[in-house]
């Protein structure tokens, strides 16, 4: 999911849709999302009983998007009902999430429609067929009760409430219950082992409490729903797809037993599953168990058969269901009749007659949703014959085939294409919309800043040069190039924060403070662990570590300058000897390479000289055992004071850390979202397997400082026996070794004998 996090102005972007809303185009350029503020009019149709209503929606927040759908945090401010009575679970006054089933961004709506298209040879179902959207809100209402009899509530799965159409992005969506919780805690854990053993485990006991609490509730859950022949919805809580995590919340006020709270909300499947293409590791084995059970695609394909078994067994528990399970099996009838889905009707298409006039019912309906035809001509592609056979297969042509097929099928779009050419004040406003509509874009993702959008208006010409060349770069190196002031700028906000951090005690403290409550509000941190660390804010260990902390921020650049500066000395050297372009590329990009790989950088480097000399100053050596050596180590030496702070400050030391492998992991495509299973493998890599590697060694240290030192003596004997090396070098490299490697053993080794068990024992690992 791509979460909403980056500030932006929306009252720009309300003003640009405005006047794209304005502009008198015979074909309306749908907003790709909405904004916080905006009101949502809809049609509501309750889950069950199907009454219909009238509401009034005020959003809150936009949450975030996938390829599902985008989720909106929205206040009910009225709700009129035709026929009287009101909708299950909806009061006026109260927060719901509002889903919209069509992608915010255009990229993954695409991607996500051609998937669908290969699988189904239709457009994405429960964005435009009502029984798709339907079929989708009962099922979860289904699960919700049969969740009961696995976790004992039904709380464990989310309500969901109505569902709609929305007239503004022509798409189905659903209302359901807001859940207020998180993700997960990221656990300090020196018992990694543990987790093997995870089916049987008591969370209660183990290490990582809240990871063991949730895997279990997942599979059983997936075991659940493959028991009531929801297995193609299972996929969205499969463990192994790595990214299922995310969809099971753990809700507020359950922080005292980690297998509480824990509640299922999302059941919307936005990829289909093609035979061909997996998208994680555990597709691979879908794939192959659909394919055993005759499924060639998968995606959210119920066994009714099975349904009504599990019901069977279980008549009790799901008594007064019953208009709910007809309605179920009436939708998603409908449903799965309203595509061609060859996979699965495979030669029904040719001999039932019924059959495919409700594919082609559900095609048309899809086809007035993306403004291809009108109702008029929607009729006529209703009745068959060749009219619809010539229309479809149009489809099958890459680009010309949509317009040819605009121009056939829809008539507000053959007066847009007359007036385009025709006349010139409409060309020049349909351009007008058009760029307004791709700069509200522009400004969500931080391609431009207020100032060049404005400039951009009064510019147009200089707006599609740059959407043809610029936008094909990442958002960010788009405005560096286009906005060369703002790369000064943030270097300059940087030098300042650097230069702040490090001298204005204040300032630490405030942005610490900041955090702290960034972290509760995102659910990192409990109340009481707030408390606790903001009680020890001032003491002088802690001042220690935020200052100690400006220097790391102030490190972060070393690496990269000085990797510039020498690959460039390079490039010029071999340039002036007579190399050529080619091959003094290569000595540039191979240095820079090399720099990014090296375990000790140059940045890392001077890190970890301040530690030592802070040490050497402080006469302190207690207090650096673990700073000292990792602060050394390039990208693990960012953490060297959370480690050194896990026997003091536990809850400080893993929020850290947690912090850090949060920021880290962003950077990965799909798998990076918050609360997937990247995340909490990153923390574990470079916050939990270092105290565990750090416990052995402190328990072992006489063993490891031993092996080292003999590391260090057998390189610089390879070396001087297999180089020919001058008396100089020879020297260094001697040097090098003493330093690295048998003082150590000879200087460190001592000092953490005498200091005792405490000392040797830095991680706080009994």
């Amino acid at each position: 999911m791509v979460m909403a996090s980056r500030a932006y102005n929306v009252a720009l972007c309300r003003e640009l849709m405005q006047a794209v809303r304005g502009s008198g185009r015979e074909i309306p350029l749908r907003p790709g999302r909405y904004e916080s503020g905006d009101t949502l009019r809809l049609p509501l149709r309750g889950v069950w009983p199907d009454v219909r209503a009238e509401a009034t929606f005020t959003i809150e927040k936009f949450i975030g998007g996938g390829f599902a759908g985008q989720v909106y945090r929205c206040v009910l401010t009225s709700l009129v009902s035709d026929e009287g009575a009101s909708i299950e679970g909806l009061t006026v006054g109260n927060v719901y999430g509002v889903k919209i089933l069509i992608p915010p961004s255009r990229f993954a709506r695409r991607f996500r429609d051609r998937i669908y298209q290969v699988a189904f040879q239709v457009p994405f179902s429960a964005q435009v067929i009502a029984s798709a959207c339907e079929a989708g809100v009962i099922w979860q209402k289904v699960i919700r009760r049969a969740a009961a009899l696995e976790f004992g509530s039904e709380t464990s799965v989310a309500d969901v409430y109505a569902w709609f159409f929305d007239e503004g992005q022509q798409a189905y969506g659903e209302v359901r219950e807001w859940v207020e919780g998180r993700m997960w805690r990221l656990e300090a854990d020196t018992r990694l082992g543990e987790r093997r053993a995870w089916r049987t485990a008591d969370p209660a006991t183990c290490g990582s409490p809240e990871f063991i609490a949730k895997r279990q509730f997942m599979w059983r859950f997936v075991r659940l729903l493959h028991r009531m022949g929801a297995g193609e919805l299972a996929r969205q809580y499969e463990w192994g797809t790595l990214k299922s995590q995310p969809n099971l919340l753990k809700r507020s006020g359950h922080d005292a037993d980690p297998a509480a709270g824990l509640c299922a909300f999302d059941f919307r499947a936005g990829l289909a599953l093609l035979p061909f293409l997996p998208m994680s590791p555990i597709d691979v084995w879908l794939i192959l168990r659909g394919l055993w059970h005759g499924s060639l695609v998968q995606f959210d394909r119920g066994d009714m058969t099975r349904l009504r078994a599990f019901i069977q067994e279980h008549q009790d528990h799901f008594e007064g269901m019953q208009g709910m399970l007809d309605a179920l099996e009436r939708s998603e009838t409908a449903y799965r009749r309203s595509m061609p889905d060859i996979t699965h009707h495979g030669m029904r298409l040719l001999t039932d007659r019924s059959l495919r006039a409700d594919v082609r019912a559900g095609l048309v309906t899809g086809y007035g949703c993306a403004d291809l035809v009108d109702e008029a001509f929607a009729a006529r592609l209703n009745g068959g014959g060749a009219v619809f056979s010539g229309f479809y297969l149009l489809g099958a042509i890459p680009v010309l085939g949509r317009f040819v097929r605009r121009c056939i099928g829809n008539g507000a779009y053959r007066r847009h294409v007359k007036r385009f050419w025709a006349e010139r004040a409409y060309r020049h406003a349909v351009w007008g919309a058009g760029l307004r509509h791709r700069l509200v874009g522009w400004i969500r993702s931080g391609r431009v800043s207020d100032p060049r959008a404005r400039r951009l208006l009064a510019t147009p010409a200089w707006f599609w040069v740059q959407a043809f060349t610029l936008r094909l770069l990442p958002a960010g190196l788009h405005r560096a190039v286009a906005e060369p002031r703002t790369v000064w700028e943030r270097i300059s906000a940087t030098w300042q924060f650097m230069r702040s951090f490090f001298r204005d005690e204040a300032f630490r403290e405030q942005w610490l403070g900041d955090q702290v409550a960034a972290g509760y509000k995102d659910g990192m941190l409990s109340e009481a662990e707030r408390d606790r660390i903001m009680q020890h804010v001032r003491d002088p260990f802690i001042i220690k570590y935020l200052r100690s902390l400006g220097v790391h921020f102030a490190t972060l650049p070393v690496t990269q300058i000085v990797s510039v500066i020498v690959a460039t000395v390079v490039l010029i050297t071999k340039l002036v000897q007579g190399a050529g372009w080619g091959v003094a590329g290569a000595y540039f990009g191979g240095i820079l390479l090399f720099f990014q790989v090296i375990p000790i950088s140059p940045g890392s480097i001077c890190r970890g000289v301040y530690v030592v000399a802070l040490m050497i100053r402080e006469r302190n050596y207690r207090d650096y055992l673990v700073a000292a050596p990792l602060s050394f180590v390039k990208y693990i030496g960012y953490l060297a004071f959370p480690f050194q702070m896990i026997t003091t400050y536990p809850e400080l030391a893993r929020f850290m850390g947690s912090r850090w492998a949060m920021d880290a992991v962003r950077i990965v495509p799909v798998f990076g979202e918050h609360g997937a299973l990247l995340e909490h493998a990153i923390f574990d890599l470079f916050f939990n397997v270092p105290r565990v590697v750090g416990a052995w060694c402190a328990r072992h240290a006489r063993l490891v400082l031993n092996l080292w030192m003999l590391m260090g003596v057998t390189i610089y004997d390879i070396v001087t026996r297999s180089c020919s090396l001058d008396v100089k070098s020879t020297t260094n490299l001697l040097i090098a070794v003493v330093v690295l490697c048998v003082l150590p053993r000879v200087l460190f080794y001592p000092v953490l004998k005498r200091r005792g068990e405490g000392a040797v024992d830095p991680t706080g690992v009994e």
